[in-house]
């Protein structure tokens, strides 16, 4: 939700200046709330596409290892009123681990 409501959450690097306009686009926010509630569907579906499963994982992955690495990186750039991106930026690491967990666990290698 902070990242729909703040549209310059990210601010480091300065320079290019696209590069934050990337972070801070919507498109980026509904990857993610669209993969998040993708997993919570696959989770409570009676039946688990394996298809949808393998799309997923990583994409969540992908997205978690990118918030983590841009959050930290401010943490140690940018001026020191950001303590919250520490705190943001270790939680999404712990993210990672549990989708990488989850891919590790998924019935999706049974799939053969």
């Amino acid at each position: 939700m902070i990242l729909f409501t703040h549209h310059h959450y990210f601010f480091w690097p300065p320079w290019p200046e696209w590069i934050t306009t990337v972070e801070n686009n919507v498109v980026v926010v509904l990857i993610g709330v669209v993969t998040g509630l993708g997993m919570i569907y696959w989770a409570v579906s009676p039946q688990k596409s394996i298809s949808l499963n393998r799309k997923l994982i990583p994409t969540a992955s992908a997205y978690f290892t990118l918030l983590a690495a841009t959050e930290i990186l401010h943490g140690l750039f940018a001026p020191l009123g950001t303590p919250h991106m520490y705190t943001s930026g270790i939680s999404e690491l712990i993210m990672v681990l549990i989708t990488l967990y989850m891919a590790r666990n998924s019935p999706t290698r049974y799939d053969r």
